[in-house]
């Protein structure tokens, strides 16, 4: 091995050790970082359901008095308000062809398809611990 080989090798090692030594220092602080914006934001996480509950077709749920429809969508679990945005009412989810419908509006949103002519409200969802955690603004839990 000739010296600046040695010396490729010595600072890609020294660059691997670094990264493994703050890797968790890292992780953390991008934890705290994450939590402060969604304070900041006015983002509170409720839990909608374990991690470990299977999923077959989209269902509706309520979370803290709050109508949500969860489901997968490509293997990532989705959800979607409750509430219709143009009317107010409640969304019926159809189980049968996976699809939500507006009785009042007569739109209708399509799971598999992820659109439709029902204008939806998308929530924030992420996996804590063993949770899976919905997350909602301010404005949204009115």
């Amino acid at each position: 091995m000739n010296r600046l080989d040695f010396l490729k090798e010595v600072t890609g090692s020294i660059f691997q050790t670094m990264k493994y030594v703050y890797e968790p220092f890292l992780k953390d602080d991008l934890k705290k970082v994450e939590e402060a914006a969604g304070r900041v934001l006015g983002i509170t996480w409720i839990p909608v359901m374990k991690s470990d509950e299977t999923l077959i077709r989209p269902e509706f749920r309520f979370v803290s008095g709050k109508p949500i429809i969860v489901f997968l969508h490509e293997e990532k679990l989705h959800a979607i308000n409750g509430i219709c945005p143009v009317c107010s009412n409640l969304i019926q989810v159809r189980m049968y062809d996976h699809m939500a419908t507006c009785m009042d509006c007569d739109k209708d949103y399509d799971f598999n398809a992820m659109g439709g002519n029902l204008p939806v409200q998308k929530l924030q969802i992420k996996r804590k611990d063993q949770m899976y955690v919905v997350g909602f603004t301010d404005n949204s839990k009115r």
